[in-house]
């Protein structure tokens, strides 16, 4: 079922379209989170209350462009977050987590990445994040209010420079 199809039954208090929406779209809502606070703990917290303040102000979406709006929440949460606590902290790839929703075992791998990461602007960070979280090229563009070839161009020039960064690395 699509995002905004979903977005009137959850206004409706559909309780199996919440749980539905949260499935389709939480490894997003947290890369969102993710590449703004860069703690996967805080991320975390910031995409559960993402999602409750979707069930408790479903009613101020108006018709279509759901998964930005949703995505916009999340934003503004993880920003807040940041002017809150005025401080950054380093995103720390300890075994189990994932990055776009991929498991890596391999801690030092995580920790390279992590690092090869931290080297990206965070607007790069965020296109990186959320492109290898299965965003389309189109939406992060609307999300981020760049024109399309401007994020996929700096999709391919972030991953060129990720990949220099891991050669030295290894």
């Amino acid at each position: 079922m699509s995002l905004d199809r979903l977005s009137e039954k959850i206004a409706r208090r559909d309780e199996k379209a919440f749980a539905e929406l949260y499935e389709k779209t939480r490894t997003l809502v947290y890369s969102v989170c993710l590449s703004i606070v860069r703690n996967h703990g805080v991320a975390e917290e910031l995409t559960q209350e993402t999602f409750v303040t979707v069930w408790l102000k479903i009613s101020s979406f108006e018709g279509k462009g759901f998964k930005t709006w949703l995505l916009t929440i999340a934003r503004n949460k993880s920003l807040n977050e940041l002017r809150d606590r005025k401080r950054e902290v380093a995103v720390d790839f300890s075994e189990n987590d994932t990055l776009g929703g991929v498991y890596e075992p391999n801690v030092e791998l995580g920790m390279a990445i992590s690092m090869a990461l931290a080297k990206l602007d965070e607007t790069d960070r965020q296109i990186v994040l959320l492109k290898n979280s299965g965003m389309k090229t189109k939406e992060i563009a609307e999300f981020l209010q760049m024109p399309r070839g401007t994020v996929s161009w700096r999709y391919s020039e972030s991953l060129k420079t990720l990949k220099k960064y891991l050669e030295v690395e290894e």
